[in-house]
């Protein structure tokens, strides 16, 4: 091989710069922890924290000056005399619930006032007074005395006011059956209230360290209490031996004791130790916290939770401290001038990273300090940061554009260059070891052997763009990520295709794995290529997955994505399970720059995105350093604990919560506070509730950051508030919470009122059918009414034309013929009779015709237009209709006589008049035996016109008939639309002497004679 002069000029500069190897400058001791400081300016209620305890739901609660406080990780909640039956908000401290019989289970332990009320922290994460607590703790306490309301428990040490057992004696639950009695210089054990042992000493503390009791007397060495044997001075062993300020029996060691946990923890010299029992007996202790000083902060209460690992400190002037360990370290390199913005980066050796400005960081051993050094001046120089490839044998492959370089394992030797003949963007080598060059302009390239050195080999030429990354989906298939779209070229068969899904996309980094390719994207989210499928992932609620820079899968099954704002670790079961039924919600756990991040900024688009070392440690490139951590030691911090309520307002107002709350009908707004004890990052509390019932379907919506659910008004009934919380990463793990919202109905929606409208609904119905009956039949009446006058037109029409004008001809013919048979000298006197007999029934045919005539067309004409009134002279209106009738008198032997006073005048109408006479008359003629005689009167001031006949007399239903008088025309129509069979002449006769307001009346008189009067008004 041809060296380059440039390369031994290049090589001979990184062997005079060897590679010095700084240790990393010590950082403060502190910046291995979280650090949370709470006071009255950020939430906290007030700076004086003298307890903490937490509760088995995971709550922290602190006693302050102004009440019983809970913290749920997020917010803190302040219980005090506004909404607690107690009479001072300055708690003492916290006391533990009675170990006996006679607790109740409702209680997990109580805040002390300084009054010695009793404020029960109850197991649903409220609290209450408890006034019965004092009375059962006296019969528990052999020694309470007779001091009122007076507390004799233990505190929690440092104490808040020096014990003073000269003067008092002091009470310490151990278990349900055992507790001690502090007092003067003994402490005596009491086991079901029996004195069992007692021992002597000058003790200046008493604590338990769970049950097992321990003691410092004057000198400041630790006493553990034996029962019924002499006591032993115990030192600690394990952490606390490795600091330099620790001296066997040296008085220097502060007690800091929980009397609710029964916790203890030692502080020496700026550190801080919890003490433990070790399987052995031996009293051993653990490292919590270094570098923070307790006495300048005034800590004088502590507690630590073993199933969140933190660390929570109380002060009596500068609030709370919440402190974790960092579960990342960011290595960055030193100097004023130092490039710590880190892309591409390889493994060097088994703990630590070459980066791509030629610098080594890293430490020679697990928990060794950190070091950093330039080991390649020459990377430094030229600058470029995207691409690291790395041969099997450690050596890679460095730079792009027209420049490419092969350098050493350890980076400080440039082992070949390569002028390229056209710009690359983007480098890779795949598991078969091949280098790929993807061109800035519609190519691809295979880095191939030649002779001794190497040369780029046209693969594919295509539109496609530039290359900016190249991913491996099998051992043939290559996946493209262009400016121009995302492509897939199997380099045996040479198919080339484009994947229409991922249009103007800009694709950050491919991981391939047995499931699929996973794809990260800036903007888009990340996405599962799974043969010819692809699967888009739901993003965090903050859509910092958007931007989503690189996968690395650690051995544990979890992939950690970084992003511009931050990191998160996701479980790839779940998001598998995910790809079967996008109903599986997909849990991110985030991490911030509180875990150890310089910045949340991580960085993408280079190749390798990400470094797994041999210990198993992630290396990740961020903008200020590299972010290192080891999955297998990080214990996720999960909120996997119970959904609580913890206030409900209901318009503003307070009211108790519990699991079913009655809401009136008028009631406006109802607003839940719910939360769950988490201390971690708020992002990773991912709440959902869902309102149902009342015909509503299920529907999960998201809480809102500050956890409170609002419900608008809402019509009356039984809904369930189901609010259920994702555990963590398993499919399908929730947490629920179910409140029944039982809204009252308003009176108006109540089942009497509905029983009253029903009632009243159905009296109206009743009485639309019934006018509605009415209408039909009136209806029914108005067109039969027509139908009967269209009918009755008809008749009428037919009447004058097929029978008038008949009639009319034969009258005439006939009264020709009569006056032809008069003028016979030789007649035939029957002949003639018969002649003047027919003549007379043709014309009194006609005249009944033309009677019926007008008494049907009255019956179409309105009220005003019936009648036509006017005096009426009755004699001789009475002598037409008797020359009508005097041929069929004759012929019949009946004598007519017109007894009516000449003169004589009736207000009527002539016409109707003429028709009821005329009908009476014919009626008469019917069953008359002899005569027939109309005669005119005046009774009581009314004239009449009477008509008698000499016939069998009348009916008695049919004068009762005719008799019967009525107040109106229409009243009459009314009664008489379905009369009886009356014949048609008497119905006429009725029906026009009511219109004519003719008072008509029947009666019989001694010779059975049948007399009717017609009596006007």
């Amino acid at each position: 091989m041809r060296i380059c002069p440039v390369i031994v000029l290049r090589c001979f500069l990184c062997l005079m710069l060897v590679a010095f190897y700084i240790k990393a400058q010590p950082q403060d001791e502190l910046s291995s922890y979280r650090l949370q400081h709470f006071t009255d300016e950020n939430g906290l209620p007030q700076n004086s924290v003298k307890a903490i305890m937490e509760d088995r739901n995971g709550f922290f609660w602190l006693a302050t000056e102004v009440g019983v406080v809970r913290f749920d990780g997020q917010k803190f909640i302040t219980f005090d005399k506004s909404n607690v039956a107690i009479s001072s908000n300055r708690i003492r401290g916290f006391v533990p619930a009675l170990p006996s019989p006679q607790a109740d289970p409702d209680y997990e332990f109580y805040g002390l006032t300084e009054d010695n009320q009793y404020i029960g922290i109850r197991n649903n994460g409220l609290v209450k007074s408890d006034t019965a607590f004092y009375e059962k703790y006296t019969q528990t306490d052999p020694f309470t005395g007779r001091q009122i309301r007076h507390n004799s428990m233990l505190g929690s040490s440092p104490a808040q006011y020096p014990n003073r057992p000269m003067e008092e004696h002091y009470f310490v639950a151990a278990d349900s059956a055992t507790f001690y009695i502090w007092r003067q210089n003994t402490i005596s054990c009491y086991k079901n209230q029996k004195l069992i042992s007692t021992s002597h000493g000058l003790f200046r503390d008493f604590f338990l360290v769970g049950s097992q009791p321990f003691a410092i007397d004057a000198l400041g060495r630790i006493i553990r209490i034996r029962i019924g044997k002499s006591n032993e001075i115990v030192s600690p062993d394990g952490d606390i031996v490795r600091n330099a300020s620790f001296n066997k029996g040296e008085d220097n060691l502060k007690l800091y004791w929980n009397n609710v946990a029964k916790s203890a923890f030692l502080y020496l010299n700026e550190t801080f130790y919890a003490l433990e029992l070790s399987p052995g007996g031996r009293l051993t202790t653990k490292l919590l916290l270094q570098g923070f000083d307790f006495e300048d902060q005034d800590i004088v209460a502590a507690h630590y939770s073993k199933t969140t690992g933190a660390l929570l400190l109380g002060s009596t002037t500068k609030g709370l401290f919440l402190i974790k360990n960092k579960n990342f370290v960011t290595l960055k390199i030193t100097g004023k001038d130092a490039d710590n913005a880190y892309y591409a980066q390889k493994p060097a050796g088994n703990n630590a990273v070459i980066t791509s400005q030629g610098y080594r960081i890293g430490r020679n051993e697990a928990g060794a300090p950190f070091f950093e050094g330039l080991v390649s001046p020459f990377m430094k120089e030229f600058g470029y940061k995207f691409s690291l490839a790395m041969n099997p044998d450690s050596s890679f492959w460095f730079g792009i554009g027209d420049d490419l370089f092969k350098l050493d394992k350890t980076a400080r030797n440039v082992l070949y260059q390569l002028k390229l003949q056209q710009k690359f963007m983007s480098l890779r080598i795949d598991k078969q070891h091949r280098v790929w060059l993807g061109g800035e302009n519609n190519t691809l390239h295979e880095l191939v052997k030649s002779g001794n050195g190497y040369q780029p080999k046209l693969v594919l030429k295509a539109d496609f763009g530039g290359v900016s990354i190249i991913g491996q989906e099998s051992a043939d298939v290559l996946l493209l990520g262009t400016t121009k779209g995302f492509f897939r070229y199997n380099v045996r068969t040479k198919l080339f295709q484009k994947l229409t899904n991922f249009k103007d996309m800009s694709i950050r980094s491919f991981y391939t794995t047995a499931e699929g390719t996973w794809i990260t994207t800036y903007g888009n989210g990340f996405f599962l290529l799974k043969k010819d499928r692809l699967i888009s992932f739901p993003l965090d609620k903050d859509r910092f997955l958007a931007f989503a820079h690189c996968i690395s899968e650690d051995a544990n099954g979890y992939f950690w994505i970084t992003t511009n704002r931050g990191l998160f670790q996701v479980a790839k079961r779940h998001l598998l399970d995910y790809v079967q039924n996008s109903h599986n919600m997909v849990y991110y756990l985030y991490y911030d720059r509180s875990q150890g991040f310089a910045t949340n900024e991580f960085n993408g688009g280079c190749y390798p995105c990400s470094v797994k070392l041999a210990d198993g440690t992630l290396s990740l490139p961020s903008m200020d350093g590299l972010v290192w951590f080891s999955p297998n030691k990080i214990k996720p911090e999960l909120p996997d604990r119970g959904v609580f309520v913890s206030s409900v307002t209901m318009d503003g107002k307070d009211i108790p919560v519990k699991d079913t709350l009655l809401v009136p009908y008028n009631s406006e707004q109802l607003r839940l506070q719910v939360t769950t004890p988490y201390p971690g990052h708020v992002n990773n509390i991912q709440m959902h509730y869902s309102l149902s019932g009342g015909g509503r379907e299920e529907k999960w919506l998201r809480v809102n950051t500050d956890f409170m659910i609002s419900i608008p008004k809402m019509s009356y009934g039984k809904y369930n508030l189901t609010i259920r919380k994702k555990n963590g990463f398993k499919t399908n793990d929730y947490t629920y919470k179910t409140i029944v919202l039982d809204i009252r109905p308003a009176w108006y929606e109540t089942w009497w009122f509905r029983l009253l409208i029903a009632l009243a609904l159905l009296g109206l119905y009743f009485m639309a059918v019934k006018w509605r009956a009415g209408y039909l039949v009136k209806k029914e009446r108005k067109d039969n009414l027509v139908r009967h006058y269209r009918v009755i037109s008809q008749i009428v029409a037919a009447v004058n034309h097929d029978i008038q004008t008949p009639l009319h001809y034969i009258g005439y013919s006939l009264r020709y013929i009569n006056d032809y048979l008069q003028k016979l000298e030789n007649g035939n006197p029957l002949i003639n009779r018969m002649s003047e007999e027919t003549l007379n029934t043709t014309v009194h045919i006609g005249t009944l015709t033309k009677n019926l005539l007008d008494y049907i067309k009255i019956q179409n004409k309105n009220g005003s237009s019936r009648t036509q009134m006017s005096q009426v002279e009755a004699r001789a209106m009475i002598d037409g209709i008797y020359s009508l009738f005097s041929g069929i008198a004759v012929s019949r032997g009946v004598v007519l006589k017109n007894n009516v006073e000449p003169g004589f005048h009736v207000w009527s109408d002539p016409s109707l008049l003429s028709i009821i006479v005329h009908n009476l008359l014919d009626n008469a003629l019917k069953i008359s035996a002899s005569e027939i005689t109309i005669s005119s009167g005046i009774e009581d001031g009314k004239k009449q016109i009477i008509i008698e006949d000499s016939g069998t007399g009348m009916r008695d239903d049919l004068i009762k008939w005719l008799n019967k008088s009525y107040r109106s025309y229409e009243e009459w129509l009314k009664i008489s639309l379905y009369p009886e069979q009356r014949g048609i002449g008497l119905v006429i006769v009725k029906d026009l002497s009511v219109l004519l307001a003719i008072n008509i009346t029947a009666t019989i008189n001694t010779k059975n004679h049948t007399i009717v009067r017609l009596v006007f008004e």
